[in-house]
């Protein structure tokens, strides 16, 4: 299942650039705004409730960080 990796990917544009919802989409397959929305939120909330999340997207924006 690729929705959630796909899912960490569109929160990490949405914190990490300037692109909107319909921009950061468009990039994702023609995905509509809210889908954007919606993984954004998932993700939050995932890594606010499983420290195994928090630590993998930590350790993904170290290396997109440099």
């Amino acid at each position: 299942n690729l929705s959630f990796p796909r899912h960490i990917a569109m929160y990490l544009c949405r914190k990490h650039t300037t692109a909107s919802y319909p921009e950061i989409g468009a990039h994702f397959g023609g995905r509509d705004h809210s889908s954007v929305i919606h993984a954004a939120e998932v993700v939050k909330a995932k890594i606010g409730a499983n420290d195994q999340v928090r630590e993998i997207v930590g350790e993904i924006e170290k290396k997109l960080l440099g």
